[in-house]
């Protein structure tokens, strides 16, 4: 099978990414509430929180380099799309642009952790950037002691860097200290502010894609109970096609949740 042309590869990141998203935010998940510009998510449990954190190590992490496309973070992925898109019209693509932008900038922030460590005795303050705590919180979500070591030896570097040289086995056993700091303080705080960026991604895929949709969807014709789409020729790929397909599908439904805005008091710590 030949490599994929661009928009091959577009159709195939976006309907992954929605897909992704589309699993962390929906109504079994969370429930949105509040008024105006002073909203939160409340989760439906505390394992539904576990398992938001754990979806979203995947949407922070290089898709799979057997896969048929380059292997790539989902957000870089979408930062290509949105700089050199093939189905804007009129400017679709700026929303998706700016909220790419601003989610990738938050992420970067390095930001200080105070943390009481009774299993080694240990009181520090760790340095480090908000994708990465986010990544050691849904990789101990997922893995214990003996199968995330490598999250063992990344704290091992914080604590190090944070003026406490640690050997490996003592930031094995300071890992549940830490894991209940980056969940249940830090990775808690910043949920509904990581639930408000990730439905303005789905939006922003959403405005960008509706007039490729408008321009594709073929109503039933007359005794017909099915509707089509009008696939680009530029996508000949049969997986393309098909993740095509799905793409079309999700914007006709469309996001579950409208845009919605979290309270200033969730976005001031961490």
């Amino acid at each position: 099978m030949n490599a994929m042309n661009k928009m091959e590869q577009e159709v195939v990141y976006l309907s992954a990414a929605i897909d992704l998203i589309k699993s962390m935010v929906n109504r079994e998940m969370f429930s949105v509430a509040g008024d105006g510009e002073h909203k939160n998510v409340w989760f439906e449990s505390s394992t539904h929180r576990q398992l938001f954190s754990i979806l979203l190590v995947d949407f922070l992490s290089p898709t799979d380099s057997k896969a048929p496309v380059p292997s790539e973070r989902y957000l870089a992925a979408l930062s290509s799309v949105a700089k050199k898109p093939s189905f804007d019209v009129g400017g679709s693509v700026q929303y998706l642009s700016e909220t790419v932008s601003s989610f990738k900038g938050w992420l970067n922030v390095e930001i200080s952790v105070d943390a009481w460590l009774p299993s080694i005795d240990r009181q520090v303050v760790l340095r480090i950037p908000r994708y990465v705590l986010l990544k050691n919180d849904g990789d101990i979500s997922k893995h214990n002691s003996l199968r995330s070591v490598g999250v063992a030896e990344g704290l091992q570097k914080l604590l190090t860097n944070a003026g406490e040289p640690t050997e490996l086995y003592q930031a094995m056993l300071a890992q549940q200290d830490i894991y209940d700091i980056f969940h249940d303080d830090v990775s808690a705080y910043h949920a509904s502010t990581i639930a408000e960026f990730l439905n303005g991604l789905w939006w922003g895929i959403q405005n960008y894609l509706q007039p490729e949709y408008n321009r594709s969807f073929t109503p039933p014709e007359d005794g017909l109970v099915t509707y089509g789409y009008k696939c680009p020729s530029e996508i000949v790929n049969p997986y393309a096609k098909a993740c095509y397909w799905n793409l079309m599908n999700q914007v006709r439904s469309g996001p579950i949740f409208k845009p919605f805005t979290v309270t200033k008091h969730l976005k001031g710590k961490y």
